[in-house]
């Protein structure tokens, strides 16, 4: 008979730890929004005439679809932004894109970069160049 209380003791004893650690278990969450990496291509202006158009063209890869802020940055100077793009998505979690016309007045040579800040640290893309001549001006 002692055995058998015993061995329901050492039974409740063992569920009742087994429900303490359970209830210590949290559930997995999920990880935060995070940019992963940054590309930035820039097309020159194919003209030697001003004012010309170039494009500048972003790709900011994100683990999971979301608003992703971003700024702009000229190598040696300002930076502008913060702008927004929404991440779609895409093959590897998500890919946030976006374009700008520049119109270029005269003669330039500089070279720019994406910039994501956000609360995992930073995302820096490659320096893309913009450059125009401008020998031939035509006002505008």
């Amino acid at each position: 008979m002692n055995r058998i209380i015993s061995a329901l003791a050492m039974l409740a004893l063992i569920a009742a730890a087994s429900a303490a650690n359970a209830q210590n278990l949290k559930a997995p969450t999920e990880p935060g929004f995070k940019a992963v990496s940054a590309l930035l291509a820039i097309k020159s202006p194919a003209t030697n005439a001003c004012p010309a158009q170039a494009k500048m063209t972003g790709w900011i890869t994100t683990n999971k679809p979301g608003k992703v802020s971003y700024m702009i940055a000229k190598k040696g100077g300002g930076v502008s932004g913060p702008f927004q793009a929404n991440a779609v998505p895409s093959a590897k979690g998500a890919m946030a894109t976006f374009s700008r016309n520049l119109t270029i007045h005269q003669a330039f040579d500089a070279e720019y970069r994406i910039l994501v800040a956000d609360g995992t640290g930073k995302v820096l893309s490659n320096w893309a160049p913009l450059k125009a001549s401008c020998k031939i001006k035509l006002g505008g």
